[in-house]
């Protein structure tokens, strides 16, 4: 490890200490603080984080150009979760004209580095063909691995594809799972998505 990084994790490790009171009195003044050297030191968690507090105005005022520049940076070092938002910021219209063909690319990649609310965005937009071509298929794919992890709005997406046979064979029984499991999570839409299945599923037949 070359001094700049070493200098850098020391900076960004003191930078979590303040903010979280980790042993210490918590103090957003010095956790931002050492959290910038860290950042402008190239430190890509560091530049993240930064990002995040600047984009929620968290211990320093918000700004959400600072912020994208921060999440800029991450992203070009290869985080995650930055790329899922600089695609947040495309898809929302933070500080861009909404544009949901670049949102597509940032949580594309973010999607396969295992960001699951970058599958699930991105899984949204592929089911009605947004910013990108349309397929219901893929779009179960990415809600499938999103829902897995325990994504609640992934597991109600999916437990509707199942119900209504989008990119996927009608299956009760597995609707019924994950809009349970959406349930558990308090996901706004489940309990009334699920209990229109569950009087569908178990009608008597005629």
């Amino acid at each position: 490890m070359r001094k700049t990084e070493k200098t850098a994790e020391t900076l960004y490790t003191e930078a979590r200490r303040y903010l979280q009171g980790d042993g210490i009195t918590p103090s957003y003044e010095k956790g931002i603080s050492y959290l910038k050297q860290a950042a402008d030191l190239g430190h890509a968690r560091a530049q993240y984080n930064l990002g995040i507090c600047l984009h929620k105005g968290t211990g320093i005022p918000q700004s959400y150009e600072e912020a994208y520049r921060y999440f800029e940076l991450a992203a070009k070092q290869g985080h995650p979760r930055a790329y899922y938002m600089l695609g947040c910021y495309y898809a929302f219209g933070f500080l861009f004209p909404p544009s949901e063909e670049t949102a597509v690319h940032y949580f594309r990649f973010a999607a396969e580095a295992g960001v699951t609310d970058a599958q699930y965005d991105l899984g949204v937009l592929l089911l009605d063909g947004k910013g990108t071509f349309k397929s219901e298929e893929e779009a179960v794919r990415y809600f499938k691995l999103a829902a897995d992890q325990g994504n609640a709005d992934a597991q109600y997406n999916l437990g509707i594809c199942y119900y209504q046979g989008r990119g996927v064979a009608v299956s009760d029984e597995e609707a019924i799972r994950y809009l349970e499991l959406a349930v558990r999570q308090k996901q706004p839409k489940a309990a009334e998505a699920l209990e229109i299945v569950m009087m569908a599923a178990y009608r008597p037949k005629r």
